[in-house]
Parts: C-alpha cells; structure tokens; sequence
C-alpha cells in the first residue's frame, strides 16, 4: 500500500517516468509506463530490475541496435471480412516490424543463456518469418509494387510501356506538325487526366482535330487530344485498369497471409512494446549512472543520490553531494535535525524515491555494493495539503497523515515525515509528535523522520531502536554542508542562518535574549559538539592519508632497497668475473715476456722489445675493464632521477665522489651513480627506438588519419582512439575522421566525451551529412 494517492508526485518519481517515457521509441512502449505498479512480490520485482539490467549490458556493449516500428495500424475489426485487402503503405509497415521482431527474436534465441530474463519475454513467439520474403517479392525498396510481383502484371507492364512508346512517338510528330503551323503555345506536351494532350492556342483549337479535355486557369490554352492517339489513349486506360485490378489481387493474397499471423503478430507486437519499455529504463539507467542493488532483510545505501536534483545541478555546474543510510530490525528510525535549508528533506525525498523506483522495477542511483530491503507499504507526510475546498489546514493535513501512518503502519512499512508536528503552536506541536514518534516506534514500523523539535531529539535518544542523526553544518562559513552524520541530533542553527542571510545584527542579539536559556544552551552544546566531531574527523582524515603514504614509502623502499642489493650482487659476480679473466691473461703475458727474456739471454733490444709488447697489453687489459662512473651525464643536487629499471622517482639531495644519496618522499637512501637516470631518458629512449625501428617517411606514408570503431566495445573504442591521436602527433598529422557510428548514440556520446578531455585537441565536429553526419566526428589536432 502506498500513502497518500500522490506519492508519486510528492517524491517526484512521476518525473522519473517523464524521463523514461522519453527514451521510448514507441507510443507502445510509453503506454507501458503507466501500467507497471509498485510491487512489493519479489520474484515479480526481481524480473523487471533483473529485465533492465540485462537491456543496460546489451546497450552499453551495443549488442542490439534495432528500431522499433510498432505504431501501425493492423485493421483488426475489418482484417477478417471478405475482400479486405492492406494498403501498400501498410504491408510495408508490416514487413519493417517483421524485420524487427525477427532481429530480436534471433538475438535473444541465439544469447539465451546470457539474458535469461529478457529472452523469457520472446520465448513463444511464433510468427511465420517467411512472410518477409512473399513481402519482398512484390514490394520494391521504395514501398512500390514490384513490376514482376507475377507474371500476369509483369504482361501487363510490357504492354504498357510499349504503349506509352508508341503513343509518344505519335504524339511528338503530331505535336512537331502543330507547332510548326503556330498552333501550339510556347510549352510541351502535357498529361492530363492521364492522357497526352497538346497545349493548343484557344484561337486555334478548332484548327486542331481532336478532342478537347481542360483549359487552363487563364483560358488561352486549351489542352485537346490529338484524334489520331484517342484509340491508343484509350487502350492505355484498359491496361491501366488491368493494372491495377492485378495489384489489388496481389494485396488481397498477401494480406491474407498477414491475416492468418495477424494473433502471433499482436504478440510480437506487444513483446517488442515491453522491450522497448525495459530498453527506456536501461537507457534511463545509462544516463544516472543507475544499478542494481543488493536485497536483503536490511537497508545499507552507500552514495546515494537524488537523480531530479543530480540533474538540475549539473546543469549549474554544481556538486550533489551523495547520502549514506542505514536501517535494520536493531535501529529501524532514524530522527533527522538540522539547520533549514540544510538538506534533511531532500535526504528524506532521496531516500522515498529511490526505494520507490527500486520497488517498480527501475535501477536506482548509488554504490552497487548497496543493500535494500522490500517494503509492503511506504507510507510518507512531506508538503503542505492544505485545502481551501476541504477546509484543511497545514495543521490538520498533517494529523490527518499521520492518523492513516498511525492506524497502518506495521513491520513492513517505510514511513517518511517531514517536519513532524509543524503547523500549530509548538508547545502543543511537539508533544503530539512526540506521541506519533512513539506510536510508530510501538508498531515495529521503519522510517526517517526530520524535525527541529529538542524533545523529539530527546525521546529518540531513550528509545531503543531509534537513532538521532544530524545534517551537518559549516559554523565558520555559516553554510550547510549537506552530509547525513549518524548519532547525535544536530543543531539547527536559527541564529547562525539568520546572520548569514544578513538579518540585523542587534534583532538577532535581541532573539538570543529572548530565547529559554535551557534551549539555547542545548543549542550551543550541539553546535559545538558538531564543530569538535568536524575537527577530529579532519585530523583523522589527515592521520589516515599519512599513514598510507607512509606504508606506500616504506613498500617503495623495501622494493628499492631488494633491487639494489640485487644489482650489487649482480655487479659484483661480474666484476669478479672481469678480473679473474684480466688476471689469467695478465699471468700469461708475465709468463710469456719472461720466458722471452730468458731464451734471449739478456739480449738488451728484444728485452726492450718484449718489455714494450706486454706494457702495450697490460694497458689494452686495463682498458677493458668497465669504468663504473660515468662522466658524461653530470648531476646536481636537487635533479630529479630514477633507479635504473625502476618506476620509482626521486631527488637528488647529496653527491659524494660516485655515491649519490636519493630522497624518496619520506624516505632516502643511498647508490651509485651508475646506477641512476635522470627522469625522463626511459621516454627519450621509446622514442628514439620507435622511430629507428622503420624510417619515419615510410611511416608517415602508411598512417592512415581515419579509424572505424563500429561494433568495439566502450572501453576498446577508446584506447584505440588514444593510440591514433598518440600516432598523429607524432607523425604531424593534424586532421582525423573517428567513425563511430550513429545508432543509439552511447558509443559516439562516449567518445566525444572522453576527447573533449584531452588538451591536444583544439576543434571537434561533425562530418557533413552527404559524407556521414554524426555518425563520423572530425577531430583537429594543435
């Protein structure tokens, strides 16, 4: 049950619908839309949301693009009496929507398993497809029908264009006669009444042998038939006739076939009605970023927000800022307070409609990691129902609300109220809200509640089950902040909104006086005990980001220091390695010279000779020894560099001969300086091997400045496009042409996007429509 009659309206879901009904194709599929009702059966409710998520899979992986002609007539009360025959323009309605519903039926028959739901609504259709064929045998692409529908009207035209042969030729020599004679006005020869006249001078037409058949409007030209062609005229006539008593002969056999599948083409009919309707939901969903929750005995909304108002303020650049909300059978009422204009009634308008487009089978806007529980009633007290016809009040329209919330409420029941106990006189008023708080809270019932009463922030604090939750407020910029804090009443800050709106600083000053020194001191209390929360929830933010970024220095220091102690393992063996090789042949050359030196028995020139030989090789062995330092990139503290095969970039905070010390974050540490880049170089050598794989003209040559994306997925679309605008740069290329399509508009809607983001981008349009139209947007490059 649903309280009052125009919840709809008050929560604004009626506005929900205008939306969806708008991404209807179909006069078919908008009808729809007031036919489906707030449910709380759950396998009623889980198909439709379960329907909608998998048309939103197949939109956003553009699986099925079809159009959806439905809205034709079928003559159902005259389709079956004798000698009834469709329309040309009809049949060829008939045969688009026999197109449609076979590419869908195959669609869902072929991906049965991937969209059990939807394929659920499609499963007994039954039509005879091979009407489309017996269509296309007698119309033509342009809705005519086809000179070789049979042969009978195939005869039929022959004879008629060799007889329009003839009769032109006739009528030329005739027309050329008269005109030569001055009989004829400055003009050609005419049809009229489906028959050749010529446009004789009125002066002259009885000059002219033949039979008269119209004027024109002045009367100066008369248009007669020529005696000689009135046979063949008439000839043509016969044929005509003939024509068109064959064509209606063709219409009527196949309009019986139409007649025999008229009951399964209703059912297709109303099947690609509902589809349209889910697919209108699923667009919806596209557009807010909707999904489908979780279900369970407990409600936990995570970033939650107003899709009416998400709208609006787009549209003035503003953020909504998303609500968080909870309810389960431990804490089943949640009594909201704050400032006004603070934000409570639209978390409470938030948290009404999104349940109650949840529970008619639409996705809902928020985190999918959310919770929500089926409620069998939503009973709501949100607005003024004051009635001048009815004599109610503000006053007694809300005791009158929540008399039925009162007498229904159980269990199952989400009530939201608005201000509880307003309208009246507040000594009265808060007591009887008190009272209501405590009659709902007696019958098990969940609900939020907003109020700026203190004693119903009191009772909320004794009840068991009822939380107190506040609507928090900036105190030093005097401004809301739109954010649903959970466990303490809030402050409504009468005194505080009203010096931010720039009411006279003594009137206020005045009203503090005047207020009950208990109330404002409470106020006060609140208000500075929000003002602390705020404070610490700041520095626990503060502390938080620190120690996560202390964490993520420390794991980037471990894995540096893992890979340093690795290279120098790594250098070390080689170097081991180097020498003991230098040394051997070092040992060989000494052992060699001596030998020499001995055999020469002190010879003075071949000692000086070899003497020479091993210095020259000694020297050789040395220089193959790797210098480690390198001289030709010079450093400074403050340069910024990377460790070598490593992502991980620091500065350079102190230099010592070839030992550098590198400051990363919070961290440093301490390497050679053979084992460090300047930033940069990694990029410097992609480049330089990219362009050295092939020569940069025969590149160029081959780039092509045109990408079709037709049928990619979302996500692939886009990194290909990335890839050709990369490509283009560096090829100079200044000019693209992106085809993407046009089709339901996600994919180009998608790309265009992403590429107003990026900077190298200084014009974006669409190609002509004679060379694509939207369908292929034209992108240049600064």
């Amino acid at each position: 049950m649903l309280f009052p009659k125009n919840i709809y309206n008050k929560l604004g879901f009626d506005q929900v619908i205008d939306f969806a009904r708008n991404h209807c194709e179909t006069e078919l599929g908008k009808s729809i839309h007031t036919q489906v009702k707030y449910t709380n059966q759950s396998d009623i409710l889980f198909l439709r949301l379960e329907q909608t998520k998998e048309a939103l899979e197949i939109l956003e992986n553009a699986k099925l693009n079809v159009f959806l002609p439905l809205d034709f007539d079928l003559h159902e009360k005259t389709a079956h009496i004798e000698g009834f025959f469709y329309e040309i323009e009809s049949i060829q309605e008939i045969s688009d929507f026999l197109v449609s519903a076979k590419k869908v039926d195959d669609f869902f028959r072929n991906n049965i398993d991937e969209y059990p739901n939807l394929s659920s609504v499609f499963k007994d259709v039954g039509i005879d497809y091979t009407l489309i064929d017996q269509i296309d045998q007698i119309l033509d692409p342009e809705g005519k029908i086809k000179p070789s529908a049979t042969p009978k009207l195939r005869k039929i035209h022959n004879e008629i264009k060799k007889l329009e042969s003839n009769i032109l030729k006739s009528s030329n020599n005739i027309f050329i006669k008269a005109k030569e004679k001055g009989l004829l006005a400055n003009t050609e020869l005419g049809i009229k009444n489906g028959r050749v006249v010529l446009p004789v001078l009125s002066e002259f037409k009885r000059k002219v042998n033949g039979v008269l058949i119209d004027q024109s409007g002045t009367g100066k030209i008369s248009y007669i038939e020529p005696m000689e062609i009135v046979g063949l005229n008439n000839d043509l006539s016969e044929l005509q006739i003939k024509k068109r008593l064959e064509i209606i002969t063709i219409l009527k056999k196949i309009s019986q076939q139409i007649v025999l599948n008229l009951r399964e083409i209703k059912k297709a009919r109303k099947n690609l009605a509902i589809y349209d309707f889910v697919r209108s939901k699923a667009r919806l969903a596209s557009d807010w970023k909707c999904v489908l929750p979780k279900f369970d005995s407990f409600t936990n909304v995570i970033n939650s927000k107003h899709p009416l108002l998400k709208e609006r303020l787009s549209d003035e650049s503003k953020q909504l800022v998303p609500l968080d909300y909870s309810l389960d059978k431990d804490n089943r009422i949640i009594v909201i307070s704050g400032p006004n204009a603070g934000g409570k009634s639209v978390a409470l308008k938030t948290i009404g409609l999104l349940q109650l487009m949840l529970q008619n089978g639409f996705l809902v806007p928020c985190s999918d990691e959310s919770t929500f529980q089926i409620f069998e009633h939503i009973f709501i007290d949100i607005g003024d129902d004051q009635s001048i016809e009815s004599d109610l009040s503000t006053y007694s329209s809300h005791l009158k609300s929540a008399k039925h919330i009162i007498n229904f409420c159980d269990e199952n029941t989400l009530v939201l109220m608005d201000e509880i106990g307003t309208g009246t006189d507040p000594m009265f008023g808060g007591p009887i809200a008190e009272a209501v708080l405590e009659s709902i809270h007696a019958k098990n019932a969940y609900g939020i509640i907003t109020t700026h009463f203190s004693n119903i922030k009191t009772k909320a604090d004794q009840l068991t089950g009822i939380q107190n939750a506040a609507m928090l407020f900036d105190v030093d910029k005097l401004i809301p902040l739109y954010k649903l804090q959970v466990g303490q009443p809030g402050s409504s800050f009468s005194f505080e909104v009203a010096s931010n709106i720039g009411l006279n600083k003594k009137l206020i000053k005045r009203a503090k006086a005047l207020t009950d020194t208990k109330q404002y001191d409470l106020d006060e209390l609140l208000s500075d005990v929000q003002l602390q929360q705020e404070k610490i929830k700041e520095k626990e933010l503060e502390l938080n980001i620190k120690l996560e970024n202390a964490k993520k220095y420390e794991h980037e220091y471990r894995l540096l220091k893992e890979k340093l102690e690795g290279q120098k393992s790594e250098i070390i063996q080689q170097a081991n390695i180097k020498a003991s090789s230098i040394i051997k042949s070092a040992n060989k050359e000494i052992e060699k010279t001596i030998r020499v030196i001995k055999e020469s028995s002190a010879d003075k020139k071949k000692t000086d000779k070899v003497r020479n030989s091993l210095k020259q090789k000694v020297t050789k062995l040395g220089d193959d020894i790797p210098d480690t330092i390198s001289t030709e990139i010079k450093y400074k503290i403050g340069d910024q560099v990377q460790v070598k095969g490593s992502d991980i970039s620091g500065e350079i905070t102190e230099i010592k001969k070839n030992k550098i010390t590198i400051r990363f974050g919070a961290l440093t540490t301490k390497t050679s300086i053979e084992n460090i880049e300047k930033v940069g170089q990694g990029n410097a050598k992609k480049v330089k091997k990219y362009i050295s794989e092939s020569s940069y003209f025969i590149k160029q040559q081959s780039f092509k400045s045109e990408i079709d994306i037709r049928g990619m997925r979302t996500h692939e679309a886009l990194s290909e496009v990335d890839s050709l605008i990369d490509t283009a740069l560096i090829m100079g290329v200044s000019k693209l042409r992106i085809l993407h399509g046009k089709g339901n508009g996600i994919l180009r809607t998608e790309i265009r996007k992403h590429l107003k983001q990026n900077p190298t981008i200084v014009n974006m349009s669409y190609e002509r429509v004679g060379l694509g139209g939207e369908g292929i947007s034209i992108i240049e490059l600064g």
